[in-house]
């Protein structure tokens, strides 16, 4: 069954597990409406992600780069990346993802493999995401194909695909990999401690100010870390995460909307419902009515093609 929510730990890091020791590597389909707003929330991991997408459009943002990729196009989001997607427009958008430990091209820590080829990729802080070629997009399809359908040697064909890919990456890229500095990014560690808090506090009263303090920054200069990263601002970002948990309260909970509303931080209901309005593009009764229904024809959808 496919998720609805990316759950992260309190720096924003996906607590999933992609694949395992066996088969370091997890390939996903998945229908972006089934997520709340229809939308993938910020959040990192230290596998490499390569997303198709089979139908549909699709928003990416990657810290300061931004993506609209159709049906067919490819993406290489690269290791440690903070990124978000949404629907782009209100058609459904499937995506084919594949996530994926270096130690599936690699094998063994410490050959050649890591050293001269994966971990200069990984540490290219200026590679933080590439759309690939219409060729690498059609091999995706390949891969995907022989994993969903458990061909003969599927693990061999998707592993050969994806270090063609990560070398193609390599070799239109070698004179930036070879400048590239390891020199951490400030306003990525920045804005992870930021988020952390928000996640931690978002019941609470919190304000600019406190967000600031956590990484013993201005008000200002937390206002341009957001800016340059995530594209809005502190506070913006706690009233989304606020609603967005309501969302999920309202889905998965009896629980009355007023208490809804107190949990998430929100002291008025009135205002509460005027931002989730304005966020979801519904009230919070109606949301709930609405996905009760949503689930009930997905339930008899399933019965009747199974």
């Amino acid at each position: 069954m496919q998720c609805t929510k990316i759950l992260t730990d309190e720096n924003n890091k996906e607590l999933a597990v992609h694949g395992n020791y066996e088969f370091p590597c997890a390939v996903y389909f998945s229908y972006v409406s089934k997520y709340t707003a229809g939308e993938i929330d910020w959040h990192w991991h230290k596998e490499i992600e390569i997303i198709n997408i089979y139908q549909g459009t699709l928003y990416v943002e990657i810290e300061n780069k931004k993506f609209i990729l159709s049906k067919g196009d490819s993406l290489f989001i690269n290791s440690e990346e903070m990124h978000f997607m949404k629907m782009n427009t209100k058609e459904e958008c499937v995506i084919i993802s594949f996530v994926f430990n270096k130690s599936l091209i690699c094998g063994d820590k410490g050959n050649n493999i890591e050293q001269k080829y994966i971990d200069p990729l990984i540490n290219c802080k200026e590679l933080s995401a590439l759309e690939l070629t219409k060729e690498d997009s059609k091999k995706l399809a390949q891969a995907y194909y022989s994993y969903s359908n458990n061909i003969l040697g599927y693990e061999i064909i998707v592993r050969n695909i994806l270090s063609e890919i990560l070398l193609n990456i390599i070799r239109k890229n070698q004179k930036l990999l070879e400048k590239s500095s390891n020199n951490s990014n400030i306003d990525k560690e920045r804005i992870k401690c930021m988020l952390a808090f928000i996640h931690k506090n978002y019941s609470e009263d919190i304000s600019l100010a406190d967000i600031a303090k956590e990484v013993f920054i201005g008000e200002r200069e937390a206002l341009r870390c957001f800016a340059r990263t995530i594209g809005i601002s502190p506070i913006e970002y706690l009233l989304k995460y606020r609603i967005y948990t309501a969302a999920e309260m309202l889905r998965n909970s009896e629980q009355p909307i007023a208490e809804i509303c107190l949990q998430t931080g929100f002291n008025s209901p009135s205002y509460f419902s005027k931002v989730f309005c304005r966020m979801l593009g519904t009230t919070p009764r109606e949301y709930r009515k609405n996905k009760v229904k949503s689930d009930i024809k997905n339930k008899i959808f399933l019965l009747d093609n199974k």
